[in-house]
């Protein structure tokens, strides 16, 4: 029986490289499952008055922090003021603002119902209060767009981390 044994060497775990290789594919990764986690959270947001280009579809965006840094970060968020409240729904008794259609206050509903409805200037101010009521006095059921893009993808992304971990394992063997 013939036995040989290879010691090498070189490679990112002898020569000092290893933190930059292990940190470049946590960049790596978290960037990608950023990405894939706003593909799905796209996926599952109602389209509005504006479809994909404006509105709360269009404002879902992506960001990773601190790239280079041991907490990297990934988010996936809107910057429209009522997408909290289209994730988490609205419970009976809160809701939009009671004016009286005519007043000051212009119903953020009265594009939705230009663009859904068909109706424009006082009977779209009316139908829009009108829903408005509705909305307060029902609630209405969150959509959860981010938290089920979440919650009904943690396996791919568990495979997507364990593929990363061996991406990196073989960069620190070469």
């Amino acid at each position: 029986m013939k036995l040989q044994i290879s010691v090498s060497t070189q490679g990112a775990l002898l020569d000092g490289t290893a933190p930059k290789v292990i940190q470049a594919g946590l960049d790596r990764f978290v960037t990608q499952a950023t990405l894939f986690l706003l593909t799905e959270v796209q996926k599952r947001t109602p389209q509005g008055v504006f479809g994909a280009q404006g509105g709360l579809l269009g404002s879902i965006q992506d960001q990773v922090y601190n790239k280079g840094t041991p907490i990297v970060k990934g988010v996936v968020m809107s910057a429209q003021k009522y997408a909290e409240v289209i994730e988490k729904g609205r419970r009976p008794g809160k809701g939009l603002a009671s004016a009286v259609p005519g007043d000051k206050y212009v119903s953020p509903l009265i594009p939705w119902v230009n663009k859904k409805l068909g109706l424009s200037g006082k009977d779209a101010e009316r139908v829009a209060y009108l829903i408005g009521r509705k909305i307060k006095a029902e609630g209405f059921e969150g959509r959860h767009m981010f938290e089920k893009a979440a919650n009904e993808n943690i396996g791919r992304l568990e495979a997507m981390a364990q593929a990363c971990g061996l991406t990196i394992a073989r960069e620190l063997s070469e």
